[in-house]
């Protein structure tokens, strides 16, 4: 297999999780000129490897870290024989990256006319903008935020991330914080803030924003989102792919939660909904979490978090069980979707 797509552009999509990271990657890898990955977890762990120095990098070592690394497996795409050969003509962090997103895109069937843009919607990107921009200089950074509280809705049924009202409000302002800090620091011309329910409610206006901050020309093949292939890894989580946005989403909290819980989230939270343009419900009247409360939700998290949700974790990842890395790289700790 030869590498058609040659890769010269990134744009890093990062945020909370649940906030619409998948959403909006697969609208903009509709774009002929772009190529939409599945999340790119590995990526940190390879910067972190002693076998990436800067500014080369052991490209052999690098490759076989990859290869065997579970979160990488579960793009469900075997490197070809070229890849290897491709990296070592420049042994830089970069290239290797760029090498294996055209490589991937050489899979994809709709993939008609070499791209040159990735794509990269893993959530955590938001942690790692200034990392990413060193690596990446010509890369720009999507910092998508959602409602904390749709957020949470979205996040406690499912078998990673926090499962109790408490948890999850803490972790929404932490880090949404990421994202303010990046735009702060590096400004609107490389980091745009995009408003998840902007995207679902009117999306055509927010696509061409972007469009304008990538530098490419809008296309209309973006609103029907059918950009992006998911592994069967995550199939499960991301039942909306490859549908236009529904603009019903935006509201659904309201039902999903429980008053109880919105008021807890509020209170955590402060002001911190209204700062990100969130019409807030009780505002500085919100109770504060009772004893029992807080209880209530230790207990959640001890028994879903720590015991239910990682059993149903692990055999939703059984395939991987094999890998000799598989243990070492999906630290319980620092587990993602």
């Amino acid at each position: 297999m030869s590498i058609s797509h040659s890769i010269s552009r990134q744009v890093f999509i990062g945020g909370c999780g649940r906030s619409g990271t998948t959403l909006l990657g697969a609208m903009l890898g509709s774009h002929p000129h772009t190529i939409c990955t599945p999340e790119s977890h590995f990526k940190i762990d390879l910067l972190r490897s002693p076998l990436c120095t800067t500014p080369t990098i052991h490209s052999g070592a690098a490759v076989d870290l990859i290869r065997r690394h579970w979160r990488f497996k579960i793009w469900e795409f075997p490197l070809p024989e070229s890849f290897l050969q491709e990296a070592k003509r420049d042994p830089t962090y970069a290239h290797l990256l760029n090498t294996l997103v055209g490589s991937y895109g050489c899979t994809l069937d709709e993939q008609t006319t070499p791209a040159h843009i990735w794509i990269d919607h893993t959530p955590e990107n938001i942690n790692y903008v200034e990392t990413l921009f060193h690596h990446f200089p010509q890369a720009k950074v999507l910092h998508i935020v959602r409602d904390g509280r749709a957020v949470a809705a979205s996040i406690m049924p499912l078998d990673w991330g926090p499962n109790s009202i408490v948890k999850a409000a803490r972790w929404w302002m932490r880090m949404v914080s990421f994202g303010l800090a990046a735009e702060l620091k590096f400004g609107p011309d490389r980091v745009l803030r995009v408003r998840y329910e902007d995207l679902v409610l009117d999306p055509e206006p927010i696509l061409k924003r972007i469009a304008g901050f990538l530098d490419i020309e809008y296309d209309p093949q973006m609103l029907a989102a059918t950009g992006f292939r998911p592994p069967s890894y995550t199939t499960r989580q991301h039942t909306l792919v490859g549908k236009k946005p529904d603009a019903k989403l935006a509201k659904r909290w309201k039902q999903k939660l429980s008053p109880r819980e919105i008021e807890i989230f509020e209170h955590l939270t402060y002001d911190f909904l209204s700062y990100m343009g969130y019409e807030m419900l009780h505002g500085i009247r919100a109770k504060a979490p009772s004893f029992w409360d807080l209880q209530k939700g230790k207990t959640v998290e001890l028994v879903r978090g720590e015991l239910l949700n990682k059993v149903k974790w692990l055999i939703r990842s059984y395939p991987h069980w094999l890998s000799r890395d598989f243990l070492g790289q999906a630290r319980f700790t620092d587990i993602k979707n």
